[in-house]
């Protein structure tokens, strides 16, 4: 895991800046938010969300040092509640921010899309409230079959 704050390059475009979110998906890998610094012209450029596995820690020593991570609150894969939107979803990621704020990504639930809705929305965590387990793991009880050894399901 890289520590935000952290110069960063990536090794595909060759974007250099300083990591300044890390994004968690139920589904896949971490993404980390690269902020370049100040051009020549002393304007800010745009970042860019960058896959983990594709970024090149520049320097151990971090740009800043970040706000500590708050506890997580809410468990990806379980239905959560949004007050403030008034609707519910599944939590399916987690983003973390150098002031150590915590967003949720919620998916709203099957069959509430309409027609132009662009699907779910970021919400900070402490306003979402947890309603029910959605998503289990495996419970890695055997269920007969030659392939025991080889699996761990």
């Amino acid at each position: 895991m890289i520590k935000l704050g952290s110069f960063v390059k990536d090794r595909v475009t060759g974007l250099t800046g300083v990591a300044e979110n890390r994004a968690s998906f139920l589904y896949g890998c971490d993404r980390y938010f690269v902020q370049p610094q100040i051009d020549a012209d002393g304007k800010v450029p745009k970042g860019l969300m960058v896959d983990a596995p594709q970024l090149e820690v520049l320097d151990q020593a971090p740009a800043m040092d970040p706000m500590p991570e708050p506890p997580q609150k809410v468990t990806l894969g379980n239905m959560v509640s949004d007050p403030i939107r008034g609707e519910r979803g599944t939590a399916t990621g987690r983003a973390v921010y150098l002031n150590g704020c915590s967003r949720i990504y919620v998916e709203p639930r099957k069959g509430v899309l309409k027609l132009g809705d662009t699907g779910g929305w970021w919400a900070d965590e402490q306003q979402l409230k947890p309603i029910e387990k959605t998503i289990s793991k495996p419970d890695n009880s055997t269920t007969g079959g030659p392939a025991r050894s080889c699996s761990k399901y």
